[in-house]
């Protein structure tokens, strides 16, 4: 198959990368205009920076053929067979450019409005969880459309929330303290720091769930058939034990289960089965669920509605022989993965800020050892004649996979990858953190849980040293 791979932010780049070293044709369409993954039936759009825009749009640069996507969805309008091309569209914002194509032979996923809005409406997703999800419980929420108010309501809460945006570039703020009052503190400076940002793009507070055993099932399908079900454990923080700021995902465990494991019942009922089947081709859904160790409540935590995520979608990758495997299997209708393996990923990160602009500096050189190309999935990256160097796009540098028969092999390969990763000042959470069972929600304890509860079976060797059953 050729690829045609469609990015605004730049997360399938990593993925369109590995297939051209593959040998595949790929050809990435890159979103020029914010407008064009936007809905009419949100509110205000916040524009784009210049300069972020400059940077954004200068990612692999000399790395991967890109074009404008407006253009190249013009071009796919023509091709002979289209029916011999996977297209990927890497966010559910890109619904605009996949409905122009839906309706011709190509393979790949097709994500609509509607899956769009799913995601960002957290009332609607709440809703759709009260209708279909009986063993759910749905987090208080608070939404707010000014900073101001939301000040005046956090002097008075006696609970801990969350802080969301309603903006994929408005970053999620968890408190780091169980007060309530030190808490909503926290919130208060964070909301004052970014008051721009907050009144341009609305924000929630979310009932806080602490602490919460965070587990995320993902079901996979094609033309509306079950093909796979992976359960992921993320580490969100930037720090080891899980404190500080929030990252994408600074670290995942991830492997695939059966398909009458207990966990499947809780999240994926029949509706998700309905849903699959309007629509065509590859379609994911991601629940995350937030246990309440204490009451044993689980709790609604987001939908990932019809796209894939990330790190996840990487760590998924890292099980199969090829990214390539990985895309032809599921077109066969076929589980790309084999149960009895079990993948890895950790985040690397730039933490430097380059002191004129503020920004995460760019031209700094990026180098590794050959051998650990296949596990390294590099983000912020252009080519700059003979060398990589960092776009300054983002402090996202690139992710390390590992994978194997046993949670011990896939973190000892993942972490000997990095050992051959070189940029100055790289920053990742060390393997003792990732294998740690020193606090509540570390990876092996959350893996732990759902044993004892018996939400899934292990389908891979597991070492003493690996997990404490």
């Amino acid at each position: 198959m050729k690829y045609r791979i469609f990015t605004y932010a730049g997360d399938a780049l990593p993925i369109a990368y590995k297939l051209q070293q593959e040998g595949c044709e790929v050809v990435v369409g890159m979103v020029h205009d914010k407008a064009a993954i936007h809905s009419a039936k949100e509110g205000e759009l916040r524009p784009e920076n210049a300069e972020a825009k400059r940077r954004r749009l200068a990612l692999f640069d000399g790395l991967v053929e890109k074009r404008p996507a407006n253009l190249l969805i013009d071009e796919m309008r023509g091709y002979e067979h289209p029916e011999e091309y996977f297209v990927f569209f890497d966010r559910n914002h890109l619904f605009q450019f996949s409905d122009q194509i839906a309706e011709m032979p190509f393979h790949g996923n097709f994500p609509t409005e509607a899956d769009y809005l799913l995601e960002r409406n957290r009332d609607q997703a709440k809703q759709l969880v009260r209708e279909h999800y009986p063993r759910l419980h749905v987090p208080d929420v608070k939404p707010f459309n000014d900073v101001l108010e939301a000040l005046e309501f956090l002097k008075s809460t006696e609970q801990l929330w969350v802080l969301k945006g309603q903006d994929d570039s408005v970053k999620t703020f968890v408190p780091d303290v169980d007060d309530p009052k030190l808490a909503a503190r926290q919130i208060i400076e964070t909301l004052k720091e970014n008051k721009a940002a907050y009144d341009c793009s609305g924000f929630i507070l979310e009932e806080l769930i602490n602490p919460a055993i965070e587990i995320t099932p993902e079901k996979i399908y094609y033309d509306g058939v079950p093909l796979a079900v992976v359960v992921e454990f993320e580490n969100k923080p930037f720090g080891s034990g899980n404190i500080s700021i929030q990252t994408g995902c600074s670290q995942n465990l991830l492997f695939p289960i059966g398909m009458s494991d207990k966990i499947n019942a809780i999240a994926f009922p029949p509706v998700v089965d309905t849903m699959a089947k309007q629509h065509k081709g590859l379609f994911y859904w991601d629940a995350s669920l937030l246990i309440d160790k204490r009451t044993g409540k689980i709790y609604f935590g987001e939908f990932c509605s019809n796209r894939p995520g990330y790190n996840s979608l990487l760590t998924e990758l890292a099980q199969c022989s090829s990214v390539h495997h990985y895309f032809s299997s599921v077109v066969r209708k076929q589980n790309p993965f084999k149960v009895g393996t079990v993948a890895t990923s950790v985040l690397l990160l730039n933490p430097a800020t380059d002191e004129e602009t503020g920004r995460t500096p760019e031209g700094t050189r990026i180098d590794y050892k050959p051998q650990i190309e296949k596990n390294l999935w590099l983000w912020d990256v252009r080519r700059e004649d003979n060398r990589l160097v960092t776009v300054g796009d983002d402090w996202n540098l690139g992710v390390v996979t590992g994978a194997g028969d046993s949670i011990d092999e896939a973190v000892n390969s993942m972490y000997k990858s990095v050992d051959g990763f070189s940029f100055a000042g790289a920053y990742y959470r060390p393997k003792s953190d990732f294998l740690s069972l020193d606090y509540a929600t570390s990876i092996l304890n959350r893996v732990n849980y759902g044993l004892e509860k018996k939400l899934y079976q292990l389908p891979f060797n597991v070492r003493v040293a690996d997990i404490k059953k």
